[in-house]
């Protein structure tokens, strides 16, 4: 007898293998420490959802065939219970039952009265290292993440804070952008930097580094190479995380802000699907088709294929927007332990009157000005359009002994076109209100890079002393080849009335080729960490990278001057340690440290000499508590940064000799701060993700740096079904709060500030479900219509934040 697949069935497959690592999978004379009776409170779910949370609660190995498994429905589990108990009494009345194996592994099988399935095997669910996707599950957290050590440990596990936008957070606030899910994310600064471009903060520093499904993307940076516009939409992610501190093991050169790891959407084994329609305020209208489902009868080849469109204009005047996205993934088990995928995923944006800097920040007399929040800096001519194509694959094995061999590799094309011309972000005359014009100049940038990277890794359990040990070692290697051209053409040199004018100015037909870049960037780390547990309640992770970094950029411009800038390290080794101690069967107190190195090649001083590389050293303590069975999560972290050559623009405003912004390397900054966080259901039906962050820079003169960072950060994102019979409702809402920032800028030789006061954002939702497969959410964001800004000092300009505005979406699931 065969039982149709389901998306349940295919989150066992994940999550279920967090515990394979665990002793009781290797040795059956370790199984006793794990026999312990564990509290439990789970209510009615999912069969394949409730076995994962007892897998991973308790650490002991399920073995379960998913057709077995598939649209079943666990009975409630309370008590303090050891697993195999637990287990039995989620299996009651399912028709299924509980053995355990000689090896101590507890198997599911059909109860012999139901008749014998002679046709499906116990699948033993071992080291995947996909971990349960956080779609479906209704959660503002998950139990388990890979993003801080490579090995798949939970949330109370990791020793650094990791924060977790789920699936669920971004439908139910309406999230539809990279850029959105990282503005909900505690300790995270999104600032705006144009009509298309962001900047991403954490702990005062930029966030860098971009990880998929955990594989590291290597940016070319610098050279006008507009890598940064080629990650957008979020449609494609089943969760966003970030780690956030410097990452010892995960990136070979990175900034000791953080990475942030976007999480695909996987394949399901039952046929699932979901259209949505979406309007908006600025006349946005969006669509989106989810299908995904078994290829094959057995379930063994799995595939998904989304779809989104979203149209759009602005509260910026002349702006539009068009977003298309295609997404294609298909996942094979070639044998009962090996399983390969392979996916593409296509993003393609036009944009029109886009801005490159945005509204200037000052008269010519110091004074700061203040602009209609619908001023577009830029002419209405002006366009920008990207497109990227990213393919990707992997393919895993699980050994006999449970260690896992994974291979993983990853290709993308970028390309991008966009003609700027605008207000040229000098001073605005205090008399007449005049500006210059894009330095009379109207400029066409043309980018095209490629990406290659593949990473190797085992990971497994050893024995030593007597005890059962974690490990994961690999190597990595990436590179991408970038080349950029700009051409310039005359247009008018001044913009007569800054506050007043058409946006047309005169558009060149003609256009000169002013520079070329090539840059190429390399990168090749060996990595690994072990977890050691000398004792049940005490672990440590030790561990690092060795890495070798080339930089290499040439450079060809007009007059006939050639640059070549280049910058190489080689075994170069970042050292990572870690300690967790559980207090009880509900808290953690960890305590972590790593080095911070950053080559910085892109960063050039006035004279044009290239920065030294960022170095420092990072430590953090702090304490994690987990609830309700992992539905909820809890963190509390102390943080201190100390790094020299720290980049910041130079304050006297002052160009390189190419034409490039220039840096100024600050030595002795230290960052100190403190995070809280809590995330995931505090009640039945009551979900929460709010964090607080205080974060302060400081060189040796005591003088703030990342002064267009806060110190100060608070969000909150929250919502609630209501019961009894308006169960159909779904009421929340987010808040977004900041402290003061500012940028100093020399204006007619005198120094000026530029400030702006703290301020707070609000947002409404509401959801209706009509029955389990068609629901109505309406987003109201900045209720309060705050003016504010969300991103100044680029370029000495500043950049609104949006509006009072609305969106609404029907979603329907079939």
């Amino acid at each position: 007898m065969n039982f149709p697949l389901s998306r349940s069935a295919a989150l066992v497959a994940g999550a279920l293998s967090a515990c394979a690592l665990t002793p009781s999978a290797l040795a059956q004379d370790t199984a006793p420490t794990h026999q312990a009776a564990q509290s439990y409170d789970l209510p009615a779910a999912p069969l394949a959802d409730t076995l994962s949370r007892i897998s991973l609660h308790s650490g002991r190995t399920i073995s379960a065939n998913a057709e077995l498994v598939a649209g079943r429905q666990a009975a409630p589990v309370r008590g303090a219970l050891s697993a195999e108990a637990a287990a039995r009494q989620a299996l009651a009345g399912t028709g299924l039952e509980l053995v355990v194996t000689p090896a101590g592994v507890l198997s599911v099988r059909l109860q012999p009265s139901a008749g014998a399935v002679t046709s499906l095997e116990p699948v033993m669910v071992t080291a995947s290292s996909i971990i349960a996707p956080s779609e479906g599950t209704g959660s503002y957290t998950v139990p388990e993440s890979n993003s801080a050590t490579r090995m798949r440990l939970s949330l109370r596990e990791t020793p650094q804070s990791v924060t977790v936008i789920t699936r669920q957070q971004m439908e139910d606030q309406g999230i539809v952008t990279v850029a959105g899910a990282l503005e909900q994310a505690p300790g995270v600064v999104v600032s705006r930097s144009n009509s298309e471009g962001y900047a991403f903060y954490s702990r005062g520093f930029q966030l860098q580094n971009f990880q998929f499904d955990g594989l590291p993307s290597l940016s070319s940076d610098g050279g006008n190479v507009r890598d940064n516009y080629s990650i957008s939409s979020s449609v494609i992610y089943d969760r966003v995380e970030i780690l956030k501190g410097a990452t010892g093991l995960v990136n070979g050169a990175g900034y000791p802000s953080g990475v942030i790891n976007l999480i695909r959407k996987r394949p399901t084994r039952e046929f699932q699907g979901s259209v949505t329609a979406g309007a908006g305020s600025w006349d946005q209208y969006r669509g989106e088709l989810d299908l995904g489902g078994s290829l094959a009868e057995n379930g063994r080849i799995r595939g998904r294929m989304i779809a989104a469109v979203d149209d759009s204009a602005s509260f910026i005047d002349y702006t539009k927007t068009r977003e298309d996205v295609l997404y294609g993934i298909v996942e094979a088990d070639i044998t009962a332990r090996t399983t390969a995928t392979l996916g593409i995923e296509y993003q393609k944006n036009k944009n029109d009157a886009s801005s490159n800097i945005h509204l200037p920040a000052f008269y010519s007399d110091g004074r700061q000005a203040s602009f209609s929040r619908s001023t577009n800096p830029a002419d209405k001519w002006t366009w920008r359009n990207h497109e990227t194509t990213r393919y990707f694959a992997d393919v895993t094995h699980t050994f006999d002994n449970d260690w896992q061999l994974k291979l993983a590799a990853g290709h993308r094309n970028y390309s991008s076109s966009e003609l700027i011309a605008g207000m040229g972000g000098s001073f605005i005359d205090a008399k007449t209100h005049s500006i210059s014009h894009s330095l009379g100049q109207a400029s066409l940038f043309d980018t095209d890079s490629r990406e290659n990277s593949v990473d190797v890794q085992a990971s497994g359990m050893y024995s030593l002393l007597g005890r059962r040990h974690d490990l994961v070692f690999g190597y990595n290697a990436a590179r991408t080849h970038s080349t950029s051209r700009r051409d310039d053409g005359l247009s008018d040199t001044i913009v007569k009335d800054a506050f007043n004018w058409n946006n047309n100015s005169f558009k060149p037909t003609v256009y000169k080729r002013l520079l070329d870049h090539d840059i190429e960037v390399s990168q090749k780390i060996l990595y690994g960490a072990t977890v050691l547990h000398p004792t049940d309640r005490f672990a440590l992770i030790l561990g690092g990278r060795l890495t070798d970094y080339r930089w290499e950029q040439n450079s060809v411009f007009s007059s006939g001057f050639r640059g070549n800038y280049g910058t190489e390290v080689k075994n170069k080794f970042i050292p990572y340690a870690g300690v967790t101690f559980d207090v009880d069967a509900h808290h953690t107190v960890y305590a972590s440290y790593t080095d911070v190195f950053k080559p910085q090649a892109f960063n050039f001083d006035a004279s044009n000499r290239q920065l030294d590389p960022m170095t420092g050293k990072s430590v953090e303590v702090g304490a994690k508590g987990e609830y309700l069975d992992g539905r909820l999560n809890a963190s509390v972290a102390l943080f201190q940064l100390k790094q020299d050559n720290v980049a910041e623009l130079d304050p006297s405003g002052a160009m390189t000799p190419t034409g490039g912004t220039a840096y100024i390397a600050v030595p002795g900054v230290t960052t100190k701060g403190i995070e809280l966080e809590v995330s995931g259901e505090l009640l039945p039906g009551w979900q929460l993700h709010a964090g607080y962050t205080y974060s302060r820079s400081r060189d040796r003169a005591g003088e703030r740096v990342s002064t267009t960072q806060p110190e100060q950060l608070f969000k909150l994102a929250t919502t609630y079904r209501l019961p009894g019979d308006w169960h159909r409702l779904t009421v929340g809402g987010n808040m977004h709060w900041q402290g003061g920032t500012y940028f100093s800028q020399s204006v007619n030789g005198a120094n000026r500030r530029f400030t702006q006061d703290s301020y707070g954002v609000f947002g409404l939702m509401a959801a209706y479900d009509f029955n389990k497969d068609l629901r109505v959410t309406v987003n109201l964001n900045n209720v309060l219509d705050k003016t504010y800004y969300s991103g100044i000092g680029n370029y000495n300009s500043v950049y609104y934040g949006a509006p009072r505005n609305v969106l609404a979406q029907l979603r329907y699931k079939f």
